[in-house]
């Protein structure tokens, strides 16, 4: 347990603050691409799809950089960015899980396309179109949420510019 001890790292702005707000963009628009597609007449055929993932990790990292320029100095180190975009990803995907499990309840043939798409024509009679639409929202919430992890991990590594203050045993004593 001394390895996570030995770091000492400063926070410089409030980013819980800051990934709930982006948090609640990002997850808006996942939720206006479903919503958008479907209105348009060409509803997405997976609730997970490339464009989803692309949206995800660009705001991922759009946001930790904007994040990074709007502290003082513009200073931050891995830790603090590596948390802003995690809260930033799992507020996003949570709010996008719950958002696409109200659309599939309301819109019973969007969740029977996902279900027809990703399943097979057997599963749509195999459950309800409102249990489907359940599970489409809980399992593209966690893949997101482990999307936007690893966009938060790359994030941090390119847009971190300060190096936290490592202690040594020598300082522990003193």
């Amino acid at each position: 347990m001394r390895f996570f001890k030995r770091y000492n790292s400063t926070i410089h702005g409030n980013y819980r603050k800051a990934y709930l707000r982006c948090g609640m963009i990002t997850g808006g628009l996942l939720t206006l691409y479903i919503m958008v597609r479907y209105m348009m007449g060409s509803p997405a055929e997976s609730p997970e799809a490339y464009m989803s993932d692309i949206i995800m990790l660009v705001a991922v990292l759009l946001f930790t950089l904007l994040y990074r320029n709007a502290l003082e100095e513009k200073r931050a180190t891995l830790k603090e960015l590596m948390l802003f975009g995690l809260g930033t990803a799992v507020v996003a995907s949570v709010l996008y899980g719950l958002a696409l499990w109200l659309f599939g309840y309301a819109v019973p043939a969007q969740t029977d396309l996902f279900t027809r798409t990703l399943r097979g024509e057997d599963a749509v009679a195999s459950a309800p179109s409102h249990y489907w639409a359940a599970w489409w929202g809980f399992e593209s919430g966690i893949k997101l949420a482990v999307l936007g992890g690893f966009g938060a991990f790359v994030a941090a590594l390119l847009f971190r510019n300060e190096k936290s203050e490592v202690r040594s045993k020598k300082d522990k004593i003193n």
